[in-house]
């Protein structure tokens, strides 16, 4: 199954536009998240139903677990960066995805067909999120995914994008 040229088209983008990257990576320190949270045992109750941005780690006992990258470690387990306009609504798809294995989720249906819980069990998984307008979300989750880029030349495992059947 092919995969779709979407990691060297945003690895290149963000290199050719490093200065736009650069002006949001310091509003990304204004971003107030949620505490991390097991995806496993997430209450959907505690989740906004709003825009907003949301990252996913590998964690064990509660402490991020170290990832090689093409430019280093990754130290905080980064899995995936993402954003939704519906914030409860799009962290329901990641965890039937991963957890119920029903397929709505981009990352998830990756995490499945590339057998991601070989090494990064479900039970390992955590999420947290930053609410933001619906007009802000696109510029956050391209701040996020530069920084991310700038600092290990390669973006996060799970944001890679494959056809579905």
């Amino acid at each position: 199954m092919p995969v779709h040229d979407s990691r060297a088209h945003l690895v290149n983008f963000m290199a050719e536009n490093v200065e736009i990257a650069s002006e949001y990576m310091e509003t990304l320190k204004k971003l107030e998240w949620s505490q991390w949270v097991a995806l496993k045992t997430l209450s959907l109750g505690d989740v906004p139903s709003v825009a907003g941005v949301y990252q996913m780690k590998w964690g064990v006992n509660g402490k991020p677990k170290s990832i090689h990258r093409a430019n280093g470690v990754d130290k905080s387990g980064l899995l995936y960066i993402g954003k939704a306009t519906n914030l409860k609504r799009r962290l329901r798809a990641l965890y039937r995805g991963i957890i119920e294995g029903r397929l709505t989720h981009t990352a998830a249906y990756t995490y499945i067909w590339d057998d991601f819980d070989r090494k990064f069990k479900p039970e390992h998984l955590e999420v947290r999120w930053a609410v933001l307008s619906e007009n802000e979300i696109d510029d956050y989750e391209f701040a996020l995914l530069g920084d991310y880029i700038k600092a290990y030349l390669d973006i996060p495992p799970l944001n890679i994008s494959r056809r579905r059947k």
